[in-house]
């Protein structure tokens, strides 16, 4: 009951309640709260003050209210919530709460099990990867220039020239050498953005299901994630007014080719619209494009990043890396943006001391180099390609009656298939499923990684063999089997 005698006016006790049941995790996601009367009636109060207490929740983008379903708390906001702590830490910083934390933590129990087969990794097979070509690099990495501190904090300059060629020649993605930096990865380019160009508390828009939602960079940056609804031509631009409006949104992201987890490619249609709508409300985008360069047709797919659509070169980030066609653990990755962002960004990363290896941007461009590296991509469309064909058709022969895909019809690319059951009905708390999946010698992340519902899952075909391939997917088949006469 609020407190009459407090100094804190009532509305502010009322607002301040829900906040904390929200925040905390008591609250879910699209839980009923009380209309105005019912509340007002059950504290003994004016109605006219829940109805401001109200006001506040939604200001803080916390509830919203429609007609015909009341209020609710919002089913849009991906919001990570703070622990509560002891006070004699309350200078420290809180830490996040994490809400797979529990399901990602089995999972990574299990890593090393040689009996359980991985369909996780978004990574290269040791047979995909171009290890020769690494080699032949290695041996040409000059060490005659010093190593130093005071190297340009944006990369190495040869490193970055020789990117601007090669993202030029092969994905048409036009940045000179100063619109570049190298990073060690796209988590570190995240991170650049997310504490340079953005305030706690700033919220961004989002693709959901997306792998942002798990990787806690935000969240640390206290930022909230405000999820963009996807379908099988990806995010839906139309949305983004709305959020806008009710969110104060400041940003977007986005995984528009062969995306992460659902393994969907953007529209060219939506990609336009989407840059439209962002330069009318003046919201910069930042564009995750690991993939583009993993299609698996006898053509690359005719859809322009849209870093390329941007005629004004004012509103798009753009993020690459070479892990994905090389080896993760290069941990080699790229911004492309405005020169003034980057340099900021440079700046930032400089004064984190999140400095990129020297070594490792010097081996980059040697690689980058390698005579062989075109005939190493088309070998590894091929080799990713047909992993791909067999795990569909073993899905089809052990699981056809049980999972469908998720837009079976988009262009084939990347590393990854996204199901989901067809039957709603024999699913059960994703933290169950994998420790049954344990059992049966199979690993998978389940769709609430990624800030899906239950009875959803995507598997990697880039990590594993063909061998792995067929038994993980007999192991499946046999899992959702059990699962359905449960």
């Amino acid at each position: 009951m609020p407190e009459a005698a407090s100094d804190i006016p009532i509305y502010k006790q009322i607002c301040t309640y829900f906040e904390n049941q929200i925040r905390s995790g008591s609250l879910q996601t699209g839980a009923r709260l009380p209309t105005d009367r019912e509340l007002a009636t059950r504290l003994c109060v004016n109605r006219s003050t829940v109805t401001i207490a109200y006001d506040e929740l939604r200001a803080l983008g916390l509830i919203e209210s429609r007609q015909g379903s009341g209020t609710r708390v919002c089913g849009l906001l991906w919001e990570t919530k703070p622990v509560k702590q002891p006070r004699w830490q309350r200078h420290a910083r809180k830490p996040m709460f994490d809400a797979v934390a529990p399901i990602c933590s089995r999972i990574h129990q299990s890593l090393g099990r040689k009996d359980v087969i991985q369909l996780i990794r978004g990574e290269l097979s040791p047979d995909l990867m171009p290890l020769d070509l690494l080699r032949n690099a290695s041996q040409k990495v000059s060490c005659e220039s010093p190593f130093s501190y005071f190297e340009d904090f944006r990369g190495d300059i040869r490193l970055r020239s020789t990117l601007s060629r090669f993202l030029n020649a092969h994905i048409n993605v036009k940045a000179d050498p100063d619109q570049l930096m190298i990073t060690s990865g796209v988590r570190h380019s995240l991170s650049l953005i997310a504490r340079t160009l953005l305030q706690p508390g700033d919220a961004i828009a989002v693709e959901g299901p997306s792998y942002l939602y798990a990787m806690q960079v935000f969240a640390e940056e206290r930022l909230r994630m405000v999820k963009l609804v996807m379908d099988e031509e990806g995010l839906i631009p139309e949305q983004l007014p709305r959020l806008y409006q009710q969110f104060g949104v400041r940003m977007v992201f986005t995984n528009p080719t062969y995306q992460n987890p659902t393994g969907t490619t953007m529209s060219l249609h939506r990609r336009v619209k989407l840059l439209e709508i962002c330069e009318l409300l003046r919201i910069p985008i930042v564009e995750d494009d690991p993939y583009s360069l993993l299609h698996f047709g006898e053509m690359p797919p005719q859809v322009p990043s849209i870093y390329s659509l941007d005629s004004s070169g004012r509103y798009v980030i753009y993020l690459g890396t070479l892990s994905k066609f090389a080896t993760a653990g290069m941990r080699t990755g790229f911004v492309a943006g405005p020169e003034n962002i980057i340099q900021r960004l440079a700046d930032a990363k400089n004064r984190t001391g999140y400095s990129s290896s020297h070594m490792g941007e010097r081996l980059a461009d040697a690689f980058l180099h390698e005579p062989g590296l075109d005939q190493h991509l088309e070998q590894l469309r091929k080799g990713l390609g047909y992993r791909r064909e067999v795990m569909l058709q073993g899905l089809q022969r052990e699981t056809g009656d049980i999972l469908e895909r998720f837009a079976p019809n988009s262009a084939p690319g990347g590393y990854y298939i996204w199901l989901r059951l067809k039957n709603d009905r024999i699913t059960m708390p994703d933290l169950n499923w994998i420790e049954m999946a344990m059992r049966h010698g199979i690993l998978f992340y389940p769709g609430s990684v990624y800030g899906e519902g239950g009875g959803r899952l995507r598997l990697t075909y880039a990590s594993v063999s063909l061998e792995e391939i067929e038994e993980g997917i007999r192991r499946l088949g046999c899992l959702l089997r059990e699962m359905s006469v449960i």
